[in-house]
């Protein structure tokens, strides 16, 4: 039995299928599908379900997953502890963004600490709403910054890194342009509101500043939100520093939206409190301390309120 069969498994068993596995875990499917297979035959037990479209965990599986996670947990735990002690530098750290992070005051830190760590691999990607903390949660991520919502203070700790603030936006002649303000609710149900799922594929979903009614879009990404709100099919939340060149000459318009919660979102940095960090984790984890401070709030800022569930998995 060796970490890479116990890794493999449980990203099935996580995620649900092969194919997200292979891509979580950077391998190809065939690969994975061998991992578990051989694990399985090692074992004299068949620990998924493969008859149905998905695979899913069996009794035994399930049991065996429990032990599984636990331990792969203590040696990335033993292994990191180990990195710390030695005051050696990690191969390759793993950093996750809220979509809306503003990058320069990110990539300015990853410079000045590239310098101390030039031989590094940064892994960095972006996701969506409870994506970030999933990431961290299911440890595919040494350090996230996003917002603390579904956030585990057992197991995580956060330090405040910016607020970012989300402007309600439609190109200068949608409709909505010259409605005034507020947009009555109304009249906002009758257009279509761009949104973005959640990239969290577990129980963390949520949603942000998305109407309860009326006509909705979903995109996977801000950049395609962003161009259909700029060709005129709809308008949405987007972060100030997105939109900011483009309210400024004149080719979209803020909206006054009433029915937003959120005006400024407030991202933290996130680690595991519950294994040590290396040594480039640890640099980063420091130079990420609060140096952009978040602008004024409009409206209710700070953390969000405990999302209601909903049935599609978006944002604003």
């Amino acid at each position: 039995m060796t970490q890479d069969q116990l890794q493999a498994f449980l990203a099935v068993a996580t995620l649900g299928t092969f194919s997200a596995a292979a891509a979580q875990l950077h391998k190809s499917q065939p690969a994975v599908s061998k991992l578990v297979r051989n694990l399985e035959d090692e074992l004299g037990l068949l620990l998924l379900d493969r008859r149905a479209y998905r695979p899913t965990l069996t009794d035994a599986g399930r049991l065996f997953a429990e032990r599984a996670a636990r331990l792969v947990e203590d040696i990335e735990g033993l292994r990191s502890f180990g990195l710390a002690l030695a005051g050696g530098s990690e191969p390759v750290v793993r950093l996750v963004l809220e979509a809306v992070t503003p990058l320069a005051p990110v990539m300015a830190v990853l410079r000045a600490v590239q310098t101390r760590f030039p031989a590094v691999r940064y892994e960095l990607r972006t996701e969506r709403l409870a994506g970030a903390i999933e990431a961290l949660r299911d440890a595919s991520a040494d350090l996230v910054i996003t917002q603390t919502t579904g956030m585990d203070a057992r197991t995580m700790e956060a330090q405040p890194f910016a607020g970012v603030r989300i402007v309600a936006v439609a190109r200068h002649d949608h409709p909505l342009a010259t409605a005034g303000a507020p947009v009555p609710a109304r009249l906002l149900a009758l257009h279509p509101q761009i949104v973005v799922r959640d990239s969290a594929r577990g129980e963390l979903t949520h949603t942000l500043n998305v109407l309860a009614s009326g006509l909705r879009w979903s995109v996977t990404d801000l950049t395609a939100k962003l161009e259909i709100i700029q060709a005129g099919m709809g308008w949405g939340g987007l972060p100030e520093h997105m939109v900011a060149r483009a309210l400024a000459r004149g080719e979209l318009v803020a909206l006054e939206v009433r029915e937003f919660e959120v005006a400024v979102m407030e991202l933290f940095t996130l680690r595991r409190r519950d294994r040590a960090s290396g040594a480039v984790a640890q640099a980063l984890w420091s130079a990420l301390a609060p140096s952009v401070r978040p602008p004024p709030a409009r409206k209710s800022a700070g953390r969000e309120k405990a999302p209601t569930r909903r049935p599609r998995r978006t944002r604003s």
